[in-house]
């Protein structure tokens, strides 16, 4: 057990630091969307994107890992949901929260696969 978490500790600890940020997150995000303005629909319409678009990944995930590798999709996927997270401050609209939330959805549960597949 000991050799198994000494070769994989990395990956363990960028997804607990990936979960730990998520759930601050949507947090922070149902908070700031009150602070905006949003009424609970459209805030109710962001939130539920984050599981359509975690849907919608668990059928292109495994493909992505199949064909790039493991490593590679990790980096591509966190770098994605650090870049989504930048812009929701830059764009206060819930059009454009609920289009974040999705593709954050898709990039929260393909580094997830990760630990299946790693």
């Amino acid at each position: 057990m000991f050799q198994v978490l000494s070769r994989s500790w990395a990956l363990l600890l960028g997804m607990m630091l990936l979960m730990v940020g998520n759930g601050l997150q949507g947090t922070l995000l149902g908070v700031r969307g009150g602070i905006e303005g949003f009424s609970t629909f459209e805030m109710s319409i962001v939130m539920s994107a984050y599981f359509a678009g975690f849907l919608g990944g668990s059928r292109v995930a495994p493909e992505m890992i199949r064909r790039v590798g493991h490593v590679r999709v990790f980096a591509a996927l966190a770098s994605f949901i650090s870049a989504i997270l930048i812009l929701y401050p830059a764009f206060a609209h819930p059009v454009a929260w609920a289009l974040g939330a999705l593709l954050l959805g898709f990039a929260f549960l393909g580094s997830m696969l990760l630990l299946k597949a790693g």
